[in-house]
């Protein structure tokens, strides 16, 4: 009996011994199952935390774009207002010297020259001039004999049109502001080129 039991209790021990193997052995796999799972999950939650982060990304960066764009446009904005400004006051200065030299009597000198500048344009003997109403007595006694001269409402600063034929030139002050004005955009940094 004494074998019996001596069997009996390594039996027992077989078994238990198996028992605590096979335990381990499932524990084993649950934690390994379990850390597989925990793995997939951290990888899944990375994942959509690194999408959600581009994204943000991208919209933040869209707005600061969309914003930086209206900044810009509104700094440019002022730029022209600021340019066409500068160019009215420089112009209309320009304008007042104008009005005080056609008043004075350096002008009727200017439109003797302008004259015969103007038939030397158009190779030609006579034509037919165009000037402000005011300076039409000016540009009666400045033109040759034989040519006439006409007022011209157009003509706002003073100076001499010509025509003879279907030829025409253009020496009055309004042209030649005009052009001025061209330069002065070009050379003084402020035009802008679209």
């Amino acid at each position: 009996m004494i074998e019996e039991n001596e069997r009996a209790a390594k039996f027992m021990q077989a078994i238990q011994r198996d028992g605590e193997q096979r335990r381990a052995a499932i524990m084993k796999a649950i934690d390994a199952e379990t850390d597989a799972e925990l793995e997939k999950a951290k990888a899944a939650a990375e994942a959509k935390a690194q999408q959600m982060g581009d994204y943000e990304k991208i919209r933040l960066q869209e707005d600061t774009n969309r914003r930086l764009s209206h900044s810009v446009m509104d700094i440019e904005a002022e730029l022209a207002q600021k340019r066409s400004q500068v160019t009215d006051e420089v112009i209309g200065a320009c304008e007042e010297k104008l009005a005080a030299f056609v008043a004075g009597p350096e002008y009727s000198a200017y439109l003797k020259e302008s004259a015969r500048g103007l038939l030397k344009m158009l190779h030609a003997e006579t034509a037919e001039f165009y000037a402000r109403p005011q300076d039409v007595k000016a540009a009666e006694a400045a033109v040759p004999a034989g040519c006439s001269v006409q007022p011209d409402n157009g003509i706002r600063l003073g100076g001499l049109r010509a025509k003879t034929g279907a030829v025409e030139a253009d020496d009055t002050l309004d042209v030649k502001l005009d052009a001025q004005k061209d330069w002065f955009l070009q050379n003084s940094g402020m035009s802008i080129a679209l």
